[in-house]
């Protein structure tokens, strides 16, 4: 029960497709919906929706993305697609790249935080961030371009940048009702 899918190469969810992985760390012990191996890259691409959905994780570990080396693989969400982590432990770990055009871009009722580390870019996107228990979006570099980006509600830091935080004057950032 340690994992639901355990990637070394690429998945593709494209033209239109859904794809949910959902699951219950109490009941079932699953740690991770995803483990990305390095070099694993994920696309949601062409208005497609990628989910991971947990419940009973509250105390327990239940990732919804957990990489093996750290900055070592790769989130694409583009062309109008949709990406929601929701009621995981930790959203996702161990700093993906990840990259967001033209899409929505969700980590929310993390039971833990919702993010750890990675570079993360957004252009003409939606990125929220909100009612996690722990850090909302914590990244190494962030690269924002005519893209929304709301983190609210957080337990601990709304937007915590270790690196380069790079906001362009067609951005908005609203961050509101985080504790730190």
């Amino acid at each position: 029960p340690w994992l639901m899918l355990s990637l070394s190469g690429t998945l593709n969810v494209t033209n239109g497709a859904n794809l949910t992985f959902k699951f219950d760390s109490k009941t079932t012990k699953i740690r991770n919906a995803i483990y990305m191996n390095e070099g694993a890259v994920l696309n949601v691409t062409n208005a497609s929706t990628f989910q991971i959905l947990g419940v009973g994780t509250e105390g327990t570990a239940g990732q919804g993305i957990q990489l093996d080396k750290a900055g070592k693989s790769t989130i694409n969400v583009i062309d109008g697609s949709t990406f929601l982590i929701d009621g995981t432990n930790r959203g996702y770990v161990n700093s993906p790249v990840i990259n967001v055009e033209d899409s929505t871009f969700t980590v929310q009722n993390c039971t833990s935080n919702a993010s750890n580390g990675g570079n993360f870019t957004a252009t003409n996107s939606k990125v929220t961030y909100q009612n996690n228990k722990g850090h909302g979006l914590s990244a190494g570099n962030v690269i924002l371009e005519n893209s929304t980006l709301t983190s609210h509600h957080n337990g601990l830091y709304g937007v915590f940048v270790s690196g380069a935080f790079n906001v362009d004057g067609t951005s908005k950032l609203t961050i509101t009702e985080n504790s730190y």
